[in-house]
């Protein structure tokens, strides 16, 4: 009965994460009877890897680890970089010159930012380490941490920000300093306070923490050699 538990609860719970996720994000384009059809056909498509993957000891150990330092990376450039980003987008709203054309530009590159941290960590990362990272250790609790605090981010995100839509055509042709009000706008518009940081933070050192726990002997001794006296 155990073995049979721990064989469906990761597929249920790495799916139940991919549907909820990928049909909130696909919703936003497609009816939302597609979106779930198509999110739950890409949670098939992922068990599946996962499954055939974790039949093979070695790759499924080698893969483990990667997806963990994937993770890392990923989630590291979204919190570091988001963070400085909300900064940085704060400070130029205080100048007396700022004016609307700047602040697109600074805004701009994080848009390919977010993409580049998002799209690998919730299409891959999490769902694939919830089935392969599926046994007892700290590392499968440090994993359904991570994906439980991840779940949370992405569905703030979608229900709370991702309704706001940005219109900066007539914004990114303002060369003109912005004036208090204009300064309002900006400010909510991109979240200047936005808190979200914190939580992609946490994601980011459960991870972290998940990195010191590796299935890969060869990566387990690497960890040893870097942790000991």
């Amino acid at each position: 009965m155990q073995r049979r538990t721990d064989r469906i609860l990761p597929l249920g719970l790495a799916s139940a994460f991919t549907v909820v996720v990928q049909g909130l994000s696909l919703v936003e384009f497609l009816p939302v009877l597609l979106a779930l059809l198509a999110a739950a056909a890409w949670a098939v498509v992922v068990d599946l890897a996962a499954l055939w993957v974790r039949r093979h000891a070695r790759l499924s150990a080698w893969v483990e680890d990667v997806l963990v330092a994937l993770g890392v990376t990923a989630m590291a450039l979204f919190a570091f970089g988001g963070a400085i980003g909300l900064m940085m987008l704060g400070l130029a709203l205080d100048s007396s010159s700022i004016s609307g054309e700047t602040m697109v530009l600074m805004f701009l590159p994080s848009i390919p930012i977010a993409i580049a941290a998002n799209l690998p960590t919730e299409l891959v990362v999490i769902p694939g380490l919830l089935v392969l990272g599926w046994r007892r250790g700290p590392r499968r609790v440090l994993v359904v941490v991570a994906a439980g605090l991840y779940l949370v981010l992405r569905v703030w995100t979608y229900l709370v920000f991702a309704g706001d839509r940005l219109d900066l055509t007539e914004a990114e042709r303002s060369t003109t300093p912005l004036t208090a009000a204009q300064r309002e706008e900006f400010a909510a518009a991109f979240h200047v306070e936005d808190p979200r940081w914190i939580l992609n933070l946490a994601v980011f050192v459960v991870l972290l923490l998940a990195a010191f726990f590796p299935r890969n002997p060869l990566h387990r001794r690497a960890t040893s050699a870097t942790v000991g006296p």
